[in-house]
């Protein structure tokens, strides 16, 4: 039976248990340390000691002996206590439940397969006293995993967790060696994953290439951050590469920097030079408008060039030609020049405003004939419309370049005939 006084277990009517010393504890599958309160102080670096946790009770090992601090004040309390030193029975159980875990491991991927479930276990682990097991895996999408529980429960009789994790955590499990031979840093001493971006490549004057800047988890590399603050420091009131700098009364362009080297590279069209940081810092200026220049030098040539097969029209006359299919229909080359001249005059005119016309100042004649045509449009109804209609068509048949074809019923060409027999 355990003592309450050790597991840290209150009644809620005494509040939190407050302890006197805390002790680092890292476990098997991690690097990291985690704190758990005691009150004992005889705790030895190496010490395998029994652990309660989130997940349930876990072995776990001593880090340092001088780790252990006596609270004062109102520090921060750790939530979780030390139960016990492990004895031989949590050694045994702790080596069983690494060969359970491996035909767990088994027994789950049949299910998965058996599901077609689109996940990749990574790895499986029981507690300590096999209340429960975990398993790791990694999916590029969520993953409907219900009936994959029901049947993990029904094989393994206990409580199944499921934890999913993305690529870097996935680095840090597997592990490997990276771009400089050495070990990931997250499987060797990592304890915490970085936000990394790519602005950090280019403090430090690197080509994009994410090839070479991605690790193997396939994001950014985490030590990209180590030396960023330096570069930051390094490279700070300096031009951007490939800007215009002005350099002993001529124009450069800075082709290339170099931080470590302590050298800057500038180009023109005739020559290169090679000089410090110091002096690209001090002695250059940025000319922001050379670019700017060019960018308008272009623009204004883009516009002035005539595309190849047409012709710019200025006051010259153009030359009309009638198709085949034209001349077939009756238009020729000097009925086509006549409409297009017809339909430039009429431009200017269309475009000219109407004056506009003083209310005040109306006479009596303009309003007599306003009225009068106002009493014409009542009583003619739709005989205006006829005799607009009309006039339209008079006008296209003295056009010799229209044909007017007309799409009445032999019904109503009766009428009309018997009408003008009338007159």
């Amino acid at each position: 039976m355990i003592d309450k006084s050790l597991t840290g277990h209150t009644d809620s009517s005494s509040g939190p248990r407050h302890y006197e010393y805390a002790v680092a504890v890292r476990f098997h599958n991690s690097g990291r340390s985690y704190t758990f309160g005691t009150d004992r102080d005889d705790f030895k670096l190496g010490d395998r000691v029994v652990v309660e946790t989130s997940q349930g009770m876990e072995l776990g090992i001593c880090q340092n002996a001088s780790m252990h601090t006596r609270y004062l004040g109102k520090t921060k309390q750790p939530e979780k206590p030390v139960l016990r030193l492990a004895d031989e029975e949590d050694m045994r159980n702790f080596e069983e439940n690494i060969e359970y875990a491996k035909d767990a491991l088994a027994i789950c991927e049949e299910e998965v397969k058996d599901l077609a479930l689109e996940m990749h276990l990574l790895s499986s682990e029981y507690m300590l006293d096999r209340s429960k097991i975990l398993f790791v895996y990694q999916a590029e999408h969520r993953v409907d995993f219900r009936e994959l529980l029901k049947r993990l429960g029904a094989r393994l009789h206990c409580r199944i967790e499921l934890r999913q994790i993305g690529e870097r955590d996935k680095a840090k499990m597997v592990g490997g060696i990276g771009l400089c031979g050495m070990e990931c840093c997250c499987a060797r001493f990592k304890t915490k994953t970085d936000v990394i971006s790519i602005n950090m490549a280019k403090n430090q004057l690197l080509a994009l290439n994410t090839e070479k800047l991605s690790g193997m988890c396939g994001k950014l590399m985490c030590c990209l951050k180590y030396e960023d603050a330096n570069y930051k420091e390094l490279t700070a009131g300096l031009p951007k590469m490939g800007a215009h700098v002005e350099y002993e009364g001529e124009m450069y362009r800075v082709t290339s920097m170099n931080v470590m080297t302590n050298e800057a590279r500038l180009e023109n069209s005739e020559r290169y030079q090679v000089i410090t940081i110091d002096e690209l810092r001090e002695k250059t200026i940025v000319r922001k408008g050379i670019a700017i220049a060019r960018k308008a030098a272009g623009r204004a040539q883009r516009q002035t060039h005539v595309a190849p097969g047409v012709r710019e029209m200025h006051d010259q006359r153009a030359a009309f030609s009638a198709s085949e299919s034209e001349k077939s229909r009756g238009i020729s080359a000097e009925s086509k020049d006549t409409s297009h001249q017809q339909s430039a005059s009429l431009k200017p005119m269309r475009n000219e405003r109407k004056p506009k016309q003083n209310r005040t100042g109306t006479s009596s004649e303009n309003r007599n004939s306003s009225a009068r045509n106002s009493n014409n449009r009542r009583s003619a109804g739709n005989g205006g419309n006829n005799r607009r209609r009309e006039t339209r068509r008079a006008s296209d048949a003295s056009n010799p370049n229209v044909t007017v074809r007309s799409f009445k019923s032999s019904k109503t060409k009766a009428g009309e005939a018997a009408k003008e027999a009338k007159k």
